[in-house]
């Protein structure tokens, strides 16, 4: 298992690089730059030249990369040791600017649009509250889905089938942008049980994620986590309840009964674990829909946590924003993938990666 977890993070790696590379990429060649306007006025063009300069703009496309996946230094060191290398010239004449100490050594760079600041300040502040809403929208998801779709397996073509697969259905149905708004217009302007927008916590946190629990976190953490976890707790729903009435059907649980185990032995020790293998398995691609979820939800509430943070930079061209931002995301989700990948294994134990 061990060799198994290193091979899969050395294998993640030219993942996360290529990537990085695809986004650092295409959004350089998008139309427009992030110094184009200030405002809704143009900057004069030698203001905007100066801009690029400094933040190596006017450098070859791989030279940029090189300066941002490695340093100014390491690429300001490769041209001084050999200049003949195309595109060097312009590398030479501003690497010493030194806005870029490189990814590898956990550098993401200055924002191009919020000046100050850099991206590693940005992610640090708003991490933690998409860390928190994502956990909780999918410890509701699970919280629900599994013992709603449990009850509907054990009480197959019953009412309470009917009305969990009802209500299931539902929940895949309506998106979390309609969903979001839905909920603020009757919870929050209609009812006044809960605020419109914002975040109820503030850093620092406990460990560096953990809020306070307080009823004003509580307060406004309800409508986002339920807008983002409702259509993920009706597609878990829904898979233990086709597994677990496949389980069910097998010889050793004929045989538990027979032996005179008590039902909900039968139920839980037997059939409910084996019947989760499925829904673990696709707790990574619910950790990408949690992901991509967040990015809407987050707008649609004024949270402000990276999601947020990633559609308004991708209007503002902040180039390093939206790449660091990226590789924060991947990286969660080559981890995400990792975790479950372990927990197949802990759930099967004929499943093993040696």
């Amino acid at each position: 298992m061990y060799r198994y977890i290193i091979r899969r993070i050395i294998w993640s790696i030219p993942v996360l690089l290529l990537l990085t590379f695809t986004v650092f990429a295409l959004m350089r060649i998008i139309p427009g730059g992030p110094f184009d306007f200030a405002g809704d006025k143009a900057l004069p063009r030698a203001v905007t030249e100066n801009l690029e300069r400094r933040h190596h703009l006017d450098w070859p496309l791989l030279w940029q990369f090189t300066s941002y996946l490695l340093g100014d230094d390491v690429a300001g060191f490769i041209c001084e040791g050999m200049p003949v290398i195309p595109g060097c010239d312009a590398v030479l004449q501003s690497y010493q600017l030194g806005v870029s100490r490189g990814l590898i050594r956990g550098d993401l760079g200055i924002s191009m649009r919020q000046r100050g600041r850099s991206i590693n300040e940005i992610v640090g502040e708003s991490f933690p509250i998409s860390l928190q809403l994502g956990i909780l929208s999918m410890g509701l998801a699970l919280i629900i889905g599994i013992p709603l779709g449990t009850l509907a397996a054990l009480r197959q073509n019953t009412w309470l089938d009917y009305t969990s697969s009802f209500f299931a259905i539902i929940g895949l149905s309506i998106p979390n942008l309609v969903l979001g708004p839905l909920l603020i217009w009757i919870f929050a302007l209609k009812l006044n049980w809960f605020p419109v927008s914002t975040w109820g916590a503030k850093p620092p946190f406990l460990l560096g994620f953990i809020p306070i629990p307080d009823l004003k976190f509580w307060a406004h953490a309800t409508l986002p986590t339920i807008a983002l976890g409702t259509a993920l707790s009706a597609s878990i729903a829904r898979l233990t309840r086709a597994s677990l009435l496949q389980v069910i059907r097998e010889d050793y649980i004929r045989t538990a009964r027979a032996k005179g185990l008590a039902e909900n032995v039968v139920v839980v020790r037997h059939a409910l674990k084996n019947s989760l293998i499925p829904v673990v398995t696709i707790l990574g691609p619910l950790t990408i829909a949690v992901v991509t979820g967040s990015f809407v939800t987050e707008f649609i509430f004024g949270i402000p946590g990276m999601g947020k943070h990633f559609i308004t930079s991708i209007g503002n061209r902040d180039y390093p924003l939206i790449t660091g931002v990226t590789v924060v995301y991947a990286t969660l989700l080559v981890v995400a993938n990792l975790v479950v990948d372990i927990l197949y294994a802990w759930l099967d134990p004929r499943i093993r990666y040696d």
